[in-house]
């Protein structure tokens, strides 16, 4: 089907507020619109996203159907598709990838349809995408936003906040590929990045499933990880100290807010070495 074809019949159905037509079996036309996820623009991306995100979140798919679009998702041709790529126009297939498995991890949160061992294995695949992801760009000129950390965090963040004391090991491997990509030194963070990894942080502290002693160490550890030469040092120091901030004014342990205070100075007075 041609792009103008899908791309008109999306904004119909947008018109109409979100309604599947009476001629149209939801499932099976998702499989033709996730075809065109990675599309290059800008608008059409983000009209494909809004008709699968409200056709999800409104209860469209049977559970059936949903982890089949989960693992279609999670395939090698669209969440890592080209993966490794960096300044390809491939972010965006993946990008759009996270972002539907972002909204379909959400309504997992209130509707669950996947087992424990399933969304462990969700959890691990997308940890692992986050350490393979290596084009952090949120802006692309002429193209749109690309975002792909972003839409992975969103993932993470639902995924956190569906996981269980059992399972806190998930739990500190996610506040480690957290870090990782907090402290990448290709391109300092301009788009809300640091806020989207907060929101995955709070969530596992907030089910209890990083203790504090756990936490303090972690953060201090963002110190000893800034380490890079030239001019990646600056980006690397840079994108700390705003996640670092961002963490500051939303968490309500006194402890934690303690370390991240001592931390930040710690921060600044390397600048100065």
């Amino acid at each position: 089907m041609e792009q103008d074809t899908v791309q008109s019949e999306l904004r119909l159905i947008r018109d109409h507020r979100y309604a599947v037509p009476d001629d149209t079996d939801a499932y099976p036309y998702t499989q033709i619109i996730m075809e065109e996820i990675g599309s290059t623009d800008a608008d059409f991306r983000e009209l494909i996203y809004e008709v699968l995100a409200s056709w999800i979140a409104n209860g469209v798919f049977r559970h059936k159907e949903l982890r089949g679009l989960l693992l279609q998702a999670l395939s090698p041709d669209y969440l890592l598709y080209g993966i490794g790529e960096d300044g390809t126009d491939s972010v965006f297939r993946r990008a759009a990838s996270a972002s539907v498995l972002a909204a379909i991890l959400s309504f997992h949160e209130r509707d669950p349809f996947l087992s424990e061992e399933q969304l462990e294995s969700v959890a691990e695949q997308m940890i692992e995408y986050l350490y393979l992801e290596q084009d952090v760009r949120g802006y692309i000129k002429e193209k749109g936003k690309a975002q792909a950390v972003v839409q992975a965090a969103d993932a993470l963040s639902a995924i956190a906040r569906c996981l269980t004391t059992e399972q806190a090991s998930l739990a500190y491997a996610m506040l480690e590929a957290i870090k990782e990509k907090v402290c990448q030194g290709e391109r300092v963070y301009a788009h809300f990045e640091d806020e989207h990894f907060v929101r995955v942080v709070l969530a596992l502290w907030e089910k209890g499933l990083i203790n504090e002693m756990y936490m303090a160490a972690w953060i201090v550890n963002f110190v000893e990880l800034e380490e890079a030469v030239q001019p990646a040092r600056d980006i690397v120091t840079q994108n700390i100290k705003m996640f670092l901030r961002s963490l500051y004014f939303r968490v309500t342990d006194d402890n934690i807010a303690s370390m991240l205070r001592e931390t930040l100075q710690q921060l600044r007075l390397r600048e100065h070495e």
